[in-house]
């Protein structure tokens, strides 16, 4: 018999001794747990190119730079200074703040959100969510075993 003497060693003697239906068992979770990886990979990809397409059908309908009137400026300050000057009226001041805005708030969001975003992020978090039971179950009875196994290691090497 082999040196049983830490808790791996005794998971594999066991897994190496597993009866049919612990084999089955085991492989079934393994399954499980592939297809839910392939499943969400292919959601996320999906949902990467929605963005993708809607970026493109966005910047397309715009055709220009909608902050163009910003070039100038590199502050909220600048705008200030420039009304301050004369150069501009007080309400080219309040568009151009608002403009400046509005470009802050749209650098800041990382993706488009919609609803297809949502559904599609909803799909990618719920995947494979009629498994969660039996994964946690699996996961449980493995856990178990493996404090069996330290257990047993532990005596092992006291023995030894």
């Amino acid at each position: 018999m082999a040196e049983l003497y830490t808790a791996q060693a005794v998971m594999d003697f066991w897994d190496a001794n597993a009866t049919d239906e612990q084999k089955v068992e085991r492989y079934r979770i393994e399954e499980i747990r592939k297809d839910m990886a392939t499943a969400r990979k292919y959601l996320k990809d999906a949902l990467s190119r929605y963005r993708k397409d809607k970026t493109k059908s966005r910047s397309k309908a715009k055709g220009e730079d909608p902050f163009g009137d910003l070039a100038e400026y590199t502050s909220r300050d600048d705008i200030h200074d420039a009304y301050g000057w004369g150069q501009i009226s007080e309400k080219e001041r309040d568009r151009l703040w608002n403009l400046w805005d509005l470009r802050e708030k749209s650098k800041n969001k990382t993706a488009l959100e919609d609803r297809v975003t949502e559904m599609l992020e909803q799909a990618i978090r719920s995947c494979g969510c009629e498994y969660d039971e039996e994964l946690m179950d699996y996961d449980a009875k493995r856990s178990e075993m493996t404090k069996t196994a330290e257990k047993i290691a532990r005596e092992n090497l006291m023995r030894g």
